[in-house]
């Protein structure tokens, strides 16, 4: 039989609140129970102190049991009933109190232990009714309900001045609403700072990183890195600017919005310049919960601003000399009335035609000293200028009075007098020295074309030659190599009982030696591959390509390898696969010592390029060294603790420059090494 905890406590109470004596039936309440004596009401008062000392007498009293008509079971009815509601009232403090301590609460605290106090008094009064059974304790019992009265006329008061505010409160339907509405926003606020122009950050009050676009990673050379959670000082250790901008991050704090339209600024070993703007952003409460900082940089714009300032001081200069320079640079001017017939030219035309200067000019004359292949364009010119009001600039063969031929350029705009063309004016320049240097510079292009064509198919030609020479070589190398490795070994095999220790040894090296000669040459000919892949770019599933390697290249160490997502990327398949082959390989070697090698493969795709990451458990390096890591034959371990030929990290450094991207790494001796490689979005191949 399941019995109720709460029956068990209840009956556990009643023990405890019975005399010892009521189990021996002292007072007998066998059917009908004696009736109380009336009395008259003590009509002397008491003090005070006297009252509160005989909180606990009993003698002026009859308990329950004995005054009354009370059988048994009414009786055991009322006191399990007040003993219940006792149990009820008592149980609500409690859970209120630990509330309480757990949530911080404000002012409601004490509205909340108010309650606590009326509750547990309500409670008390139910139990001294039940203890009145065989103890009349009702001085105690009366000022039990005194106090329980007093604090719920306390409590009923609070209420009148809490209701109102609680009816303010939001109910969970409404709380909810308002939590999307503040995820939405939420939402659209990240849009906003990942999106917006220029470089965005958004700091807390200890000037810590909490979010910043893609723009500042790029402005400030930060690719790679996360910065969230990172001080404006440790991002920013050496900055140094002119008009002390990192001051206005404190002042932001303070609720004021500072801004710059120039800043200096010396970051990262190089000047640069920027504007930019910082502004408080505010909590709920109205309180300054952090900085907006906004910054663009506008290097660029400054040196095309001291470029254009530089070059207006040259147009001032120019413009002093454009008389005297007008005649070194033989152009002239003209001018035609058709309502006259009058030509009109500068002494500079007159020289450009080789005739006497201020000469009388006939319209048929001026058109005749043209080359005949290029009249009918200029006079078609002259007739759109007159007609549809169209300025024309043509480049032209000139027969001079003294029969020079020279190439000329002709520049004609008409002039236009209520909707009327009344008159022809426009430049007239002698190009010929630059027309003839144009035409032999074609000249020079074409046969440059040719002898690009010639080179090319040269170059092709000795290409299939080193290739043919190549395999020649590590053929004709292979062959010895392999005889060297074989007989080596024969001979150990064979002559081991008699040849000395150190014979055996110098054997073994000499095989070690023949085999890393083999890989050696394997490498040098991959590299040359490397070297000679031109085109097939398409886009690459690395996911796919990667699992696959993984799978069954380093079946071995697969428990070991982690892949995560992996972003496709464009690139030449052959060498992607060559490339990610050589970076798990040796993340596969200088880990394989650790008691739970453990290799993790990911990739990011950000704005303006895809990020892959190769990260081991093992050895590690030092990064003074890493300057070395990308030459040939350059090692920072020895064969006796890892054996390699010093191309394989060269050979990836050669396969990034083909795609245009970058390799580097990061590592810690004794903490293992991440290396990274960097594809450009667009790699325009």
């Amino acid at each position: 039989m399941h019995l109720n905890p709460t029956f068990l406590l209840v009956f556990f109470l009643l023990l405890t609140v019975l005399p010892a004596s009521a189990t021996e039936d002292a007072i007998s309440i066998q059917g009908n129970i004696t009736s109380c004596t009336v009395q008259q009401p003590t009509s002397s008062s008491i003090s005070i102190g006297n009252y509160f000392g005989g909180m606990l007498d009993s003698s002026r009293w009859p308990a329950r049991w004995t005054c009354g008509d009370w059988n048994e079971t009414e009786g055991w009815v009322y006191i399990i009933s007040d003993i219940t509601i006792f149990l009820s009232y008592f149980s609500i403090p409690i859970m209120l109190l630990w509330y309480i301590r757990e949530k911080s609460l404000g002012n409601l605290r004490w509205i909340i232990l108010l309650f606590v106090a009326f509750i547990g008094l309500c409670g008390i009064t139910h139990l001294i009714d039940a203890t009145l059974f065989w103890e009349p304790v009702y001085r105690l019992s009366g000022f039990a309900k005194l106090l329980t009265g007093l604090v719920s006329m306390a409590t009923a008061v609070v209420l009148g001045f809490v209701i109102p505010s609680a009816l303010r409160f939001k109910s969970p339907k409404e709380m909810q609403a308002e939590i999307n509405e503040r995820r939405k926003l939420q939402e659209i606020f990240e849009i906003f700072v990942k999106y917006s122009p220029g470089a965005t950050a958004m700091l807390d009050r200890d000037l810590e990183f909490m979010m910043v676009n893609d723009n500042w990673y790029r402005d400030y050379k930060l690719e790679g890195a996360d910065i969230t959670g990172l001080s404006f000082s440790a991002v920013f250790p050496d900055v140094d600017t002119d008009d002390k901008w990192t001051n206005a991050l404190t002042e932001a704090l303070k609720g004021q919005v500072t801004e710059s339209e120039k800043a200096k600024l010396r970051y990262n070993g190089e000047t640069i310049y920027l504007k930019w703007r910082t502004q408080p952003w505010h909590l709920s409460n109205g309180e300054v919960g952090g900085v907006f900082l906004f910054t663009e940089i506008i290097t660029e714009n400054v040196r095309l601003e001291k470029e254009l300032i530089h070059k207006n001081k040259q147009a001032q200069k120019q413009a002093q000399t454009m008389l005297s320079m007008s005649e070194v640079a033989q152009i002239g001017t003209w001018e035609f009335d058709l309502d006259t017939s009058e030509i009109v030219w500068s002494d500079v035309v007159y020289d450009i035609h080789e005739l006497p200067q201020g000469g009388k000019v006939e319209l048929h004359d001026v058109i005749n000293y043209y080359h005949p292949d290029f009249r009918e364009v200029l006079n078609v010119a002259i007739e759109n200028a007159i007609s549809h009001q169209k300025p024309y600039d043509l480049e032209l063969t000139l027969v001079t009075a003294k029969q020079n031929i020279i190439w000329v350029r002709a520049i004609g705009q008409p002039v236009v007098k209520n909707g009327k063309v009344v008159a022809l004016r426009g430049l007239f320049q002698n190009i010929d020295s630059k027309k003839k240097a144009e035409l032999i510079l074609a000249n020079m292009n074409t046969l440059l074309e040719k002898k690009v064509i010639q080179r090319t198919s040269e170059l092709e030609n000795v290409n299939r030659e080193l290739e043919a020479f190549t395999y020649t070589v590590s053929h004709d190398l292979r062959a010895p190599l392999r005889a060297i490795n074989s007989f080596s070994e024969a001979f150990i095999e064979e002559y081991q009982d008699v040849i000395p220790e150190n014979g055996i040894r110098y054997l073994s090296r000499i095989t070690r030696n023949s085999v890393k000669m083999g890989q050696l040459i394997d490498d040098l000919l991959e590299y040359s591959r490397v070297t000679r892949i031109t085109g097939d770019y398409k886009t690459i599933n690395m996911h796919e390509i990667v699992s696959e390697l993984v799978e069954n290249t380093f079946s071995d160490s697969i428990s070991h390898i982690t892949i995560k997502s992996l972003p496709s990327i464009r690139g030449n398949e052959s060498l992607i696969r060559q490339l990610f082959q050589n970076i798990i390989s040796n993340a596969c070697k200088y880990s394989r010592d650790e008691a739970e090698p453990r290799i993790v493969i990911k990739g990011t795709a950000k704005e303006n390029e895809v990020i892959f990451t190769i990260s081991d458990n093992g050895t590690g390096f030092d990064e003074k060294y890493s300057d070395k890591l990308y030459g040939m034959f350059e090692r920072l371990h020895t064969d006796d603790q890892f054996e390699g030929t010093g191309v394989g990290l060269a050979l990836c450094k050669k396969i990034m420059d083909r795609h245009q991207g970058r390799i580097w790494a990061e590592s810690e001796i004794g903490k293992g090494a991440t290396f990274y490689l960097a594809f450009p979005v667009k790699t325009g191949i």
